[in-house]
């Protein structure tokens, strides 16, 4: 039951995150720092590209989260490669997104990357695979 309730935590906050990058009409704040512009600085067409990404990256998140909301059926079952499956999901796609949050934050020290929640939903997908090993 406990892997099942981390799972279905972080496969929320992931769904959450995937709407706001999906639904956004302008870059995020700590873009702005990172970048040294505001949005309304920026031309049409870079505009118009970084709309497109934050709607590609809105999606991938909500994609990993409903993905994992549908491994929890397997989870449950005792399947045995729906441990991997999460694992290989995670790794590609939360260890991406937390590898890119701490480089902005490495050009922009001062720029609030969400580092953390990148690493509370990696975070709750490990706890949730490792204790599913052992119950």
């Amino acid at each position: 039951m406990v892997p099942l309730v981390l799972l279905s935590m972080a496969a929320l906050i992931s769904v959450f995150f995937g709407i706001r990058y999906f639904m956004a009409k302008a870059f995020m704040p700590y873009h702005a720092v990172v970048a040294g512009q505001s949005w309304s600085d920026l031309e049409p067409g870079v505009r118009t590209i970084i709309l497109g990404m934050l709607r590609i990256i809105g999606g991938g998140f909500a994609t990993y989260g409903l993905a994992l909301l549908w491994l929890l059926i397997p989870l449950h079952a005792k399947e045995p490669w729906a441990r991997w499956a999460v694992l290989t999901l995670s790794a590609t796609s939360i260890l991406t997104a937390l590898y890119v949050t701490i480089s902005l934050r490495r050009v922009a020290p001062h720029a609030r990357t969400p580092v953390l929640p990148a690493a509370v939903v990696l975070a709750l997908s490990t706890a949730g695979v490792a204790i599913s090993f052992f119950t």
